[in-house]
């Protein structure tokens, strides 16, 4: 009797150590997720980008609890970033956003949403959607992480991204003006130097104001005036 229960105890104790060395080291047949982080690590310095996502993915799939589960899918949409695939590298950052909003690195995702937008921004005669994105990113990056230690990057990526839509408006302005739609023209220059004042050549942008507005709309008043 004594000796069956010992067996017991002992098969017990077998099954509770089988199931904590799973626990350390996952599923059967998987590699542990610290060893499949630090490759997808050494496959992103490296520069494969696809191949590390890969690896990461093993991380996030085998391990969705651990720790390293969150930091892979970061280091996914770092490792696109730096390949400036920013399509993917965006959808990472976002995923991680909707995954761990209240996390320390949320700050960190939502500056580097902003700058994939950023970067995508096409030249002032193009489509300015990216844009668009990149300023409402960026901005709500500034207004919730004023304290960041990635604000005075953001601040200057914002400005730069503003002048854009400014010589977006200016560029069409100036199609108006050539076309003498004045009112169109007046309109646009009006826009510019209500919203992107700071980011323009101001004795220009009243120049082609005056050029337009004069034709029956009179133009707004500079900043001189009002004082």
């Amino acid at each position: 009797m004594k000796g069956r229960l010992l067996c017991r105890l002992a098969a017990a104790c077998i099954a509770l150590a089988c199931l904590c060395v799973s626990c350390a080291h996952g599923p059967e047949g998987v590699r542990p997720a610290q060893e499949l982080y630090d490759e997808g690590m050494r496959l992103a310095a490296g520069g494969d980008a696809d191949k590390a996502a890969e690896v990461f993915m093993q991380v996030r799939t085998y391990y969705p609890a651990h720790e390293l589960a969150r930091r892979a899918l970061l280091a996914t949409a770092d490792a696109y970033f730096d390949k400036e695939n920013f399509d993917a590298a965006l959808r990472s950052y976002q995923e991680y956003r909707m995954l761990y909003p209240t996390d320390v690195e949320a700050g960190y995702s939502l500056f580097r949403i902003g700058m994939c937008h950023y970067r995508q921004m096409a030249d002032a005669d193009r489509d300015q959607s990216a844009t668009t994105r990149a300023v409402a990113s960026l901005e709500s990056f500034l207004g919730a992480y004023p304290g960041s230690p990635y604000a005075e990057e953001a601040k200057k990526a914002l400005a730069q991204a503003r002048a854009r839509l400014a010589e977006h408006e200016l560029a069409i302005g100036r199609f108006y003006l050539r076309k003498h739609n004045m009112s169109a023209a007046c309109a646009r220059f009006s826009s510019v130097r209500e919203r992107y004042r700071d980011v323009v050549d101001v004795v220009e942008l009243d120049r082609l104001a005056v050029l337009a507005c004069s034709a029956g709309v009179p133009p707004a008043r500079t900043v001189q005036e009002g004082q």
